[in-house]
């Protein structure tokens, strides 16, 4: 199933998504003057989402220390449960 799900395009991930009963939808933000990380939180928030489904740590760890980013961000503000995906 992980392997799976690593092989499929946004589009055919949205897909299997809906085929197993999950209300799933692809959406573009733009940031508006904020970071990555508010910007995925407030169109969450903004669309009602229960469950935030978010790829982890795409720049180093370290660069991810020094500078933060959205999966720090989205970690440590998030007011509904985030599964992240590595």
């Amino acid at each position: 199933m992980e392997q799976k799900c690593r092989d499929l395009s946004d589009e055919q991930l949205i897909h299997y998504l809906q085929r197993n009963g999950i209300a799933a939808e692809p959406m573009k933000v733009s940031l508006d003057g904020k970071n990555t990380g508010q910007t995925i939180l407030a169109a969450a928030q903004s669309t009602g989402c229960d469950l935030l489904i978010k790829g982890a740590y795409t720049q180093s760890r370290l660069r991810q220390m020094i500078f933060g980013g959205a999966t720090r961000h989205v970690l440590e503000n998030a007011e509904i449960p985030v599964l992240l995906a590595t």
